[in-house]
């Protein structure tokens, strides 16, 4: 018996993927954008770029593609937090972008990342029409106390059984 092979427990590895090329993130990138609605493929080499210099120098030893897709998601929330003059927490940014993507807003893409004039204005002013208002935060209530029964097969029987019980003992007072 090799002993070497026992030890190490490489077999039970997963074999190592190389990590995406520049190109194959650029192309997934622009899938990304063209799922969100950018059409022009010059704004959405732009963007991914964009996203792809945001990425963090320890990017390569996490998931190359999941750190791209969060940038360029944090490129997109950054710009709503500009143009909208919104707080960066999450919940906004969340409702920011829902109100983004609804599609009630068909030339956002057009507008994006571009200096502020009044298409960006307009934009930015459906934009707001269309945010979610935010509902307050959940405060938990007191709950009474109830008594709880369990399930079982017998207990319509049971039950029935003390309803005849107090009626039978109702009727001798009568």
């Amino acid at each position: 018996m090799d002993r070497a092979q026992v030890n190490t427990g490489e077999h039970y590895l997963a074999p190592l993927t190389p990590a995406p090329s520049h190109d194959a993130l650029l192309g997934r990138l622009g899938a990304y954008w063209r799922a969100l609605g950018v059409s022009d493929p010059k704004q959405i080499a732009a963007l991914s770029e964009q996203a792809l210099r945001r990425l963090p120098d320890h990017a390569e030893s996490t998931d190359l593609l999941t750190a791209a897709l969060l940038a360029a998601r944090e490129l997109l929330d950054d710009w709503l937090a500009r143009t909208l003059d919104l707080p960066r927490q999450p919940r906004v940014l969340a409702a920011a972008r829902a109100a983004l993507l609804n599609g009630t807003i068909p030339n956002w893409p057009a507008v994006l990342f571009t200096p502020p004039d009044d298409a960006a204005r307009d934009v930015a002013d459906d934009l707001r029409v269309a945010l979610a208002e935010a509902v307050p935060a959940s405060v938990p209530g007191a709950m009474p106390t109830q008594r709880i029964e369990l399930f079982s097969l017998l207990h319509p029987l049971h039950r029935g059984s003390r309803q005849d019980a107090s009626s039978s003992s109702g009727m001798s007072h009568s």
